[in-house]
């Protein structure tokens, strides 16, 4: 099996070029590849993508979790949006069943163009994707407490913190939905169970809960 990494660059350069109308950014660095109806030069060259992956040894699957891998280190290592985009639109070709593709998209989404209303949405798509990581419902929790919406972000939260290898950052992020919602009991057992795994700079929300008179 041959790496991806000079495929997907490769592909990043000819994806680009097929913006069709004149749109704010190139189609490969907006969601989905902007979601627009593709013209059969355009599904011409995604076959061809897909066949050189698939030729490399990769199902589409493998080959679409790769990408995120890619996209995500692109994201965290390097802050590079630019990049992580068109990797995440790359795993999203080869695997819309891949809800980490929208995890990063969503990400992106939020870092670069501070719209939350799309983040929203493709936290969603990712939610309801077949295969999916347990820490999207982690990131899209923060996203809502972010845009001030607590009673959305506890049904997310209670059900991600359920799943096995969840980040600490799930049980502490449901204490201070509790929180923002007023309910102090449920947020003060939350933080107890959360207190013993918080990291920075939740940790120090978490505490605050615990160390309340009322939290006794």
């Amino acid at each position: 099996m041959r790496p991806l990494v000079a495929l997907l660059a490769a592909c990043a350069v000819l994806f680009g070029t097929q913006t069709g109308e004149a749109q704010p950014r190139p189609a490969n660095e907006q969601p989905m590849y902007g979601e627009v109806a593709k013209t059969p030069d355009m599904l011409a060259a995604d076959k061809a993508f897909i066949d050189q992956v698939e030729g490399m040894g990769y199902s589409r699957a493998g080959g679409s979790d790769e990408s995120v891998k890619r996209g995500m280190q692109e994201l965290m290592q390097k802050h590079d949006l630019t990049t992580a985009m068109r990797r995440f639109n790359q795993a999203w070709l080869l695997d819309p069943d891949n809800g980490d593709a929208y995890h990063g998209m969503a990400i992106v989404v939020m870092e670069r163009d501070h719209d939350p209303n799309a983040a929203d949405r493709l936290f969603r798509m990712a939610l309801a994707a077949p295969r999916k990581s347990p820490n999207i419902g982690v990131d899209y929790g923060r996203l809502l407490l972010m845009s001030g919406r607590p009673r959305d972000a506890v049904p997310v939260l209670e059900e991600t913190v359920r799943k096995p290898d969840v980040s600490p950052d799930g049980p502490a992020l449901l204490a201070l939905a509790f929180r923002d919602l007023g309910d102090f009991q449920k947020a003060c057992t939350a933080a107890q169970k959360a207190q013993p795994i918080a990291q920075p700079p939740l940790k120090t929300w978490i505490d605050q809960i615990v160390s309340d008179p009322k939290c006794r």
